[in-house]
């Protein structure tokens, strides 16, 4: 038994549980046949398995005996920690030119070193100016990238010396063909960082005996391109795909749809013994698990492998339950609970309404009421008592649900066949919302729910009446409190910035609601005539001052919400981190 999935991209020894053979062997097969320079996209969402790909691509067409190419591997994810956009890019071409000439003989690599060394000292500038002093280059040595001044242009320089180290490599190893040049991690860099990269290499390496294999999504280029084309419409998209057709040859689409889902989650439950060996020979169990999965966290391999991560930690503590309480959980409440953390982790808005309220049957009008949907119109109403999914009441306050988030309004229709998959799971009506509580017990341990702003759920807040004494001062206004504290950490804090101020009192995800900036404040000042939870027309005399921004503090500080520690408590313990006494009086 494992107690995890590791995260790791799938190595050349590895078995193919996504069932992507026949891709994997296309793809390597017509790189053998092509000609050069090419550049090849493997596309596809973050977590659907490029790096996998590559990796396989590597083994058979550079590493394995005889091999045909030399591999050069670049994560450009590594590269850009701790450097500016234009220092990773520099950063980037050292990497490649370094594994190049590696392989070149150690005198014309030497000779090629001082020439290319020359060609980055003139490299000021990648789009935006070169911070050249971090890379031991004195900054007074600027040149435009490809201007010309009066001879050949950086790029054709250096693109020449590079041709050199490469033909010198070959020369000596006639058995190769050239250089496949892997580029990793494109899509977790800044997009419009991750397109100048882009736009740069295929300048530089457009070169014979050249193979480009790039790890992107086309997503990504159309993020990266905005600045240059503005948002992406009907009107502009060919200017967008112009763009990725000049760089890219090749796009390759991950085949995600193609996953065999079924043969990875068996063997993944199977390892972390969520479910028996027994219980997965049953083809009907398998078939639900299959669905599930297909309604939820879909194909892609990351989103699955959380999916079973978090399944062992539940089965952990099943088992430790059933050790203390004499009793071992069902098959149907495994499966239930397999449901549940699909759709924590694909869908976490709604899985966190069944916090709220686990008898998702019972939506009605008052819970649209407290989530504050829009009304449905009249047409809208009648065409979705034609269809099987929203004809129910609860069904079409679901509905309303998902259209806050675009991406639960594109899968509305999924969302709703995973939670009558549940109601048909359970099989009883009457006790639904208790069962479906008792599982989210288990799987809300490890669910990722962020307060974005103060709640407001009438009646079920418990109101705090009690006062809190701070640095020999008695409160009986929370909000006093912390206007207080946060001007004595001021005052033992002198220079503290916004970020550091946010970060020191971090109670949620969103610090903006809690510490609000008077720009945005006076922003929605003008546009709405109130903030909600900040006092009106307040002006800039009555911030508080920081060493980079003048702020308001929110008005709302409640101790429990839903029976849970809320801002207040929260406050408490960052305080008490801090070393800072606050006491109940």
């Amino acid at each position: 038994m494992k107690s995890s999935i590791i995260d790791i991209p799938r190595q050349y020894h590895q078995n193919d549980l996504f069932g992507i053979q026949v891709y994997q062997d296309a793809l390597i097969k017509f790189i053998q046949l092509t000609d050069t320079p090419i550049t090849i996209a493997l596309q596809g969402e973050w977590g659907s398995g490029k790096t996998s790909l590559m990796n396989q691509l590597r083994y058979s067409l550079c590493d394995v005996e005889q091999a045909l190419y030399y591999p050069v591997w670049i994560n450009t994810w590594q590269y850009s920690l701790m450097h500016t956009p234009s220092q990773s890019i520099i950063a980037i071409l050292e990497g490649i030119i370094g594994q190049i000439g590696a392989l070149s003989p150690y005198h014309k690599w030497d000779e090629s070193k001082k020439k290319i060394g020359g060609i980055f000292k003139k490299m000021a500038t990648v789009s935006a100016k070169v911070a050249v002093g971090t890379i031991g280059v004195d900054s007074g040595a600027v040149d435009d990238l490809f201007a010309s001044g009066g001879g050949e242009s950086t790029i054709v320089q250096l693109k020449n010396e590079i041709a050199k180290l490469i033909e010198t490599a070959l020369e000596q190893n006639p058995q190769k063909k050239g250089f496949i040049l892997y580029i990793d991690d494109l899509d977790r860099i800044n997009p419009p960082v991750a397109v100048e990269i882009l736009e740069l290499l295929k300048n530089i390496f457009d070169l014979k005996n050249c193979v480009f294999v790039l790890a992107i999504d086309y997503d990504v280029v159309i993020k990266g391109l905005k600045p240059k084309f503005g948002e992406l419409t009907d009107k502009n998209e060919r200017e967008f795909r112009s763009f990725f057709d000049k760089i890219i040859q090749l796009p390759f689409s991950m085949p995600v749809a193609s996953y065999n889902v079924d043969a990875f989650l068996v063997e993944a439950l199977n390892e972390i013994a969520f479910f028996t060996p027994e219980e997965l020979t049953n083809v009907a169990l398998a078939e639900t698990l299959s669905e599930i999965t297909r309604l939820s966290v879909g194909s892609n391999p990351r989103s699955l492998k959380r999916l079973t991560n978090t399944l062992s930690l539940i089965s952990i503590i099943n088992e430790s339950l059933a050790k203390s309480q004499h009793s071992s959980q069902s098959t149907q409440d495994k499966m239930l609970n397999f449901a549940l953390v699909c759709m924590q982790i694909a869908y976490p808005y709604v899985y966190n309404q069944l916090t709220e309220e686990a008898d998702f049957k019972k939506w009605d009008e008052g819970v649209a009421a407290r989530l504050k949907l829009r009304q449905l119109t009249d047409a809208e109403r009648e065409s979705l008592d034609a269809t099987d999914e929203f004809d129910n009441d609860w069904e079409k306050v679901l509905f309303r649900m998902c259209q806050k988030e675009v991406y639960l309004s594109t899968r509305v229709f999924s969302i709703s066949g995973l939670l009558n998959k549940i109601a048909e799971i359970v099989n009883d009506d009457e006790h639904l919302g208790d069962i479906v509580s008792s599982i989210i017990e288990l799987s809300a341990v490890t669910n990722l729910k962020a307060f974005d702003a103060p709640m407001k759920l009438p009646g079920k807040f418990n109101r705090d009446l009690s006062n809190y004494k701070f640095n020999g001062t008695v409160y009986d206004k929370k909000v006093n409190l912390v206007n207080d504290l946060v001007l004595h950490h001021l005052a033992l804090h002198p220079g503290l910035t916004y970020e550091q101020l946010k970060e020191d009192f971090r109670i949620q995800r969103n610090m903006d609601t809690v510490f609000m900036r008077f720009e945005r404040y006076e922003a929605i000042m003008q546009e709405k005539g109130k903030v909600e939870f900040f006092p009106k027309n307040k002006t800039m005399d009555d911030t508080i001052r920081l060493a980079d921004a003048n702020i308001f503090i929110c008005s709302n500080w409640p101790i429990t919400s839903q029976g849970k520690p809320a801002q207040f408590a929260k406050l408490l313990e960052a305080a008490k981190k801090l070393g800072y006494e606050i006491t109940v009086c």
